[in-house]
C-alpha cells in the first residue's frame, strides 16, 4: 500500500468508524497523541480533546448522526475533505433544544498527517448557522 493510499484509508475509516459508528474508543487508530483540531471557535488538543470534548457532546445530542465524504484530495501528508453530515437533534446540544430537527450541514477539513495518523485539522462547517436558526434551551 502506498502512502497515499494508507492516507486515504485511514480518513475514510476515520469517517466510517469514529464519525458514523461513534467509536470514540478507536481514536488513536486515527489522531495523533497530541493531535489538534482548530474549529474555528475553539481548539481542541489530544485525543481526550478530541474525542470527550468534542465529539462525545456531538453524538450524544446527534445519535444518528451519519456523515458522508464529498470530495477527498491528497497530497503527500496533507489532506483536504469537503464533507456532508445529517443527523435528528435528540438531547439538547450547544444552548439549542432539542425538539427533533432535523441537521442537514456541510463542512470543510484540512489534515496534516504524519506516522499514519491525524496530527492537526483544520475545520469550518455551517453547523453554526443551523444552530442560530433554531429554538434555544431555557
Amino acid at each position: 500500500m502506498t502512502d497515499r493510499q494508507a492516507n486515504e484509508r485511514l480518513l475514510r475509516d476515520l469517517m466510517d468508524v469514529f464519525w458514523n459508528e461513534h467509536r470514540l474508543e478507536r481514536s488513536g487508530d486515527f489522531f495523533a497523541n497530541d493531535a489538534v483540531l482548530h474549529s474555528g471557535t475553539q481548539d481542541y488538543a489530544g485525543r481526550v480533546g478530541l474525542g470527550d470534548d468534542f465529539a462525545a457532546p456531538f453524538f450524544a445530542a446527534f445519535p444518528d448522526l451519519h456523515h458522508a465524504i464529498v470530495y477527498l484530495l491528497i497530497d503527500g501528508d496533507w489532506a483536504a475533505m469537503r464533507y456532508h453530515g445529517t443527523g435528528t437533534l435528540a438531547h439538547d446540544y450547544g444552548g439549542v433544544e432539542a425538539t427533533g430537527q432535523k441537521l442537514d450541514h456541510h463542512g470543510t477539513a484540512i489534515f496534516q498527517l504524519a506516522h499514519g495518523r491525524i496530527a492537526e485539522v483544520w475545520g469550518h462547517s455551517d453547523l453554526a448557522d443551523w444552530m442560530a436558526a433554531q429554538p434555544q434551551a431555557a
